[in-house]
């Protein structure tokens, strides 16, 4: 039986309570809800009459919600999901959709990941923007706040709110100008340490979770010389285009062709391989890409997800497979 107190109640109520437990700050939270501040103070004034509780306390540094809100964030995630299922996702179709999806993405997963995406996107929902940035080292504070949708990211410390799923590893291959001394050579582990380096790698993690090859070539006590270390995948393909430079990377954005006259990918030397099949390192995460649950039940965000994980998974299937053979262990 429905209460007279839920049928006075406006559900705008509960969704402006959420923004204000996510955000902590009117000003944010009124620039979210699209409505001026005292418009969000009258609301903040209904929703302490509705719940006979202040709920929030101003502080030099914020909002301080009370324990009877922090109670109420407990359960209001879930509720919300179920009204936001209720009201819209029956009749989703992305052909008709308009929106938008921020990703939060390493360059070098975008190179991989946009042209493919945005090319099914364009036939499917014309009407869907796709917004990409960098990941951040607060990108599970932007998921919950809602300031992301997605992040691709390794996934070491997830908090219980955050939905991780696995990307399937792509093979790592080893990257050189097309006119680079070692194009068409067998590259073996000694001319594969002659040349110097670049690395990619990703800001906030430390540095055994951001190169595999360093992690393994360390535990054999031989070492890179690494004259470039960036974020920027398309700047190290500009190193590479005009110096002797190497670079190790996956292999996936090669499905694209963006650098077929800049650069070209060799296998990385059979005995480096060896080292890594060898050499196991529980200390690298995994890339997953990552959600918060309150888009769980969202249609548009669901679909969106099977989509990325098409895509991310078909990248790695572009990937040329390794076919060497089971190796001998290393004295």
């Amino acid at each position: 039986m429905i209460s007279r107190k839920l049928i006075r109640t406006d559900l705008n109520l509960l969704v402006a309570l959420q923004i204000l437990l996510e955000e902590r700050n009117v000003t944010r939270a009124a620039e979210r809800l699209s409505v001026s501040q005292p418009a969000l103070s009258k609301t903040l004034q209904k929703l302490r009459d509705s719940f006979e509780d202040e709920l929030f306390t101003r502080t030099a540094h914020g909002l301080v919600p009370t324990p009877r809100a922090e109670e109420l964030g407990k359960e209001l995630p879930s509720l919300l999901e179920t009204v936001e299922r209720v009201l819209g996702n029956e009749g989703f179709e992305p052909a008709t959709y308009s929106g938008s999806f921020k990703l939060l993405l390493p360059p070098i997963l975008s190179e991989a990941l946009l042209p493919g995406l945005m090319s099914e996107l364009g036939e499917l929902a014309p009407g869907v923007q796709v917004i990409t940035a960098e990941v951040a080292p607060n990108y599970q504070e932007q998921l919950k706040k809602g300031e992301a949708d997605f992040a691709a990211f390794v996934a070491l410390d997830t908090e219980r709110d955050i939905l991780a799923e696995p990307i399937a590893a792509l093979a790592p291959r080893c990257y050189m100008r097309t006119d680079h001394p070692l194009v068409g050579k067998e590259l073996g582990l000694p001319e594969f340490l002659a040349y110097p380096h670049a690395r990619l790698y990703l800001p906030g993690l430390t540095r055994e979770n951001t190169s595999m090859v360093d992690d393994v070539l360390g535990q054999y006590g031989v070492h890179r010389n690494i004259v470039l270390e960036t974020t920027q995948f398309a700047a190290a393909v500009g190193v590479l285009s005009r110096t002797d430079t190497l670079l190790v990377a996956n292999a996936g954005f090669e499905a694209g062709g963006l650098y077929r006259e800049r650069i070209v990918g060799q296998e990385l030397p059979a005995e480096l391989q060896r080292m890594i099949r060898n050499t196991h390192s529980g200390n690298r995460g995994k890339m997953s890409l990552m959600r918060h649950t309150r888009t769980s039940r969202s249609a548009p965000h669901q679909w969106m997800r099977t989509l990325l994980m098409k895509h991310l998974t078909t990248t790695a299937e572009k990937a040329e497979p390794d076919t060497s053979p089971e190796p001998e262990p290393i004295s």
